[in-house]
């Protein structure tokens, strides 16, 4: 089952065609520091500007999210290995086997 991902909404207010984005950099830029704006192509969402604050967030967003998931994870192995602690490998075991692989792939 493979993740549904939700696209964007926008108003046609946050459309702009690539042609008048050149021409109106400038009033891009202001719209989209309020809202993202999205600059079609051949009537296609191409591109999306945003001003920096909401990048800044949106980035901030994306790291957390992140370390969330590789929390998750992490624990995840250890909850297995507490269950098993056989199916563990020491550390000299998974640097060799990384090294073959690495050798072999030359």
């Amino acid at each position: 089952m493979g993740i549904v991902v939700e696209k964007p909404s926008f108003t046609a207010d946050q459309l702009i065609s690539a042609s008048n984005a050149a021409k109106n950099f400038g009033e891009l830029r202001k719209k989209a520091k309020n809202l993202p704006q999205f600059i079609t192509d051949n009537g296609e969402v191409d591109t999306v500007v945003v001003g920096y604050d909401y990048f800044e967030k949106m980035y901030a967003r994306l790291k957390e999210l992140e370390a969330k998931e590789e929390a998750f994870i992490l624990q995840e192995r250890i909850n297995r290995l507490d269950k098993d602690p056989s199916a563990g490998m020491s550390w000299r075991s998974v640097r060799r086997s990384g090294q073959e692989e690495n050798e072999s792939s030359i």
